[in-house]
């Protein structure tokens, strides 16, 4: 059987409508972080000339659970939207089986509010049209036939192109991630559908199956709403992740007063209560995200074209001052690479030859076993001299 972008890989990448992808054709894979949803490498594919990324479960699998992740993955290909990242095909062999995606130069939404170092200052402008576009890909997931649901919203996969737009990734991948997790044995794997901060509590007990709905999602969408708003973890002053479940499970919500939440922040009152709508204990109280656009559009309105170019050039800006310092510091001449991430981190130490401290991104994920995170900014450097900027992990 033909087919497929570069051919290779094995037959039922093509059987189910996908493009191939050997793995020849992504040379000098570089890892990035492991999470919940496998292992994440960069590379350079070798006949489009383009960076991509490559998410992949490695180890043996078993047949039944490679056609079902087959068949997840060509259902996500078939997601083609502006906000939405594009898969571009299937790595399948015999080792491992990964999807190839678009990679994204600025990282996570994650990485952009809480790298404080490296963007000191977020314009409003630029905060409203993030949430707007986040809104804008998860409605056009939940219009698919059928619905599409993210069930895993969350600032660490929000991704952010060349110009800071939304790039919406790991949506639908319910299989993909289960089946991560029983590889990686993990004890901090979840109930199916999240992350314990952005999870609403009717779905906080695996026992007691809820019927899928879009109410998830708008509940996830309601916290990143306020992260966005505050630059602040969300129950970052929580140290048992069961204290969460508990509060939230008795009606308590985030911090919505002036020390959370700048009286400055234009349409500040509109945007509370979009918060507290989404956040509502009763999953039928929670509007839809197309009642969430209708009332945005007017917000964004307000802020002008050459506002929202002004703010771009100055994050760019900042990244740019931010990435020039570090080669400063490390006393080396090198050239820089930024590295996306597109699944949540793991502690764990990645396995390059030699690091240099830097004032890097503070990115964290919060899983169940999670305590309080001090992060201690690292740069990886590689034998080559290029600087991982973006790649930076956390010990605890």
């Amino acid at each position: 059987m033909s087919g497929g972008d570069g051919g290779g890989g094995r037959a039922g990448a093509l059987s189910y409508g996908l493009p191939s992808i050997p793995s020849s054709k992504l040379p000098d894979l570089r890892f990035i972080s492991r999470g919940a949803y496998g292992t994440v490498s960069a590379a350079r594919h070798a006949d489009w000339r383009v960076p991509v990324a490559l998410k992949c479960l490695q180890g043996p699998l078993l047949d039944s659970d490679r056609n079902n992740l087959l068949k997840e993955a060509e259902i996500l290909h078939k997601a083609r939207f502006s906000y939405i990242l594009p898969i571009l095909g299937i790595c399948n062999e015999p080792e491992f089986l990964g999807i190839v995606t678009e990679y994204m130069t600025n990282g996570s939404l994650n990485q952009l509010l809480h790298g404080k170092d490296v963007y000191p200052d977020i314009p409003w402008c630029l905060r409203f049209r993030i949430l707007y576009e986040i809104a804008l890909g998860v409605n056009y997931l939940h219009n698919m036939n059928p619905p599409l649901l993210h069930h895993d919203l969350k600032t660490q996969n929000i991704l952010l192109d060349d110009e800071f737009h939304v790039k919406i990734a790991d949506f639908g991948m319910s299989k993909w991630r289960v089946i991560s997790m029983s590889q990686s044995r993990s004890e901090s794997s979840l109930p199916e559908g999240g992350t314990i901060i952005y999870m609403p509590p009717e779905d906080y007990n695996p026992s007691q199956k809820t019927r899928a709905s879009v109410k998830h999602d708008i509940y996830s969408y309601a916290i990143i709403m306020w992260e966005v708003m505050s630059r602040k973890q969300p129950f970052e002053e929580v140290i048992n992740p069961l204290q969460i479940m508990y509060s939230v499970s008795q009606g308590q919500r985030l911090d919505l007063s002036e020390g959370s939440l700048s009286m400055d922040i234009p349409h500040r009152g509109l945007i509370i209560r979009l918060m507290e709508s989404g956040w509502a204990q009763n999953p039928d109280e929670r509007p839809s995200f197309l009642k969430c656009l209708i009332d945005l559009e007017p917000v964004l309105r307000t802020f002008d074209e050459i506002a929202m170019l002004e703010a771009v050039i100055l994050l760019k800006r900042s990244k740019s001052l931010y990435e020039s310092q570090c080669i400063y510091k490390s006393g080396k001449k090198a050239n820089v690479e930024q590295i996306s991430l597109n699944i949540p981190l793991n502690p764990e130490k990645p396995p390059y030859s030699s690091a240099i401290q830097c004032d890097a991104l503070p990115l964290r994920s919060i899983s169940p076993d999670t305590s309080k995170l001090k992060s201690i900014p690292q740069c990886n450097i590689l034998s080559s001299g290029e600087i991982l900027l973006t790649s930076c992990k956390l010990k605890l």
